[in-house]
């Protein structure tokens, strides 16, 4: 596959600066830069998007906010129905 990328001329020049300190030309840095991104995500295990963790976070802090019941609730259908003329 062929890229064509536009980038700024200082992006270029730090492109240019990097692959010279590396020994590389522009095309194999860059390849090998974008072949570690994919690296890097690939070894993250997924989590969701931000937006799904802060879902997370909101519901979390609304369950705490609640007691802990630690005796028997009756949650059968008889006893919450119970004088509904059922």
């Amino acid at each position: 596959m062929t890229l064509e990328l536009q980038v700024t001329s200082e992006t270029e020049a730090r492109i240019r600066e990097q692959a010279a300190a590396a020994g590389q030309d522009v095309s194999t840095f860059v390849l090998q830069a974008v072949n570690e991104k994919l690296a890097d995500i690939n070894s993250q295990p997924s989590r969701g998007s931000r937006k799904d963790q802060d879902w997370q976070e909101k519901l979390r802090a609304i369950i705490d906010l609640h007691p802990v019941v630690t005796h028997f609730v009756d949650d059968g259908r008889e006893s919450i129905y119970a004088g509904r003329g059922e």
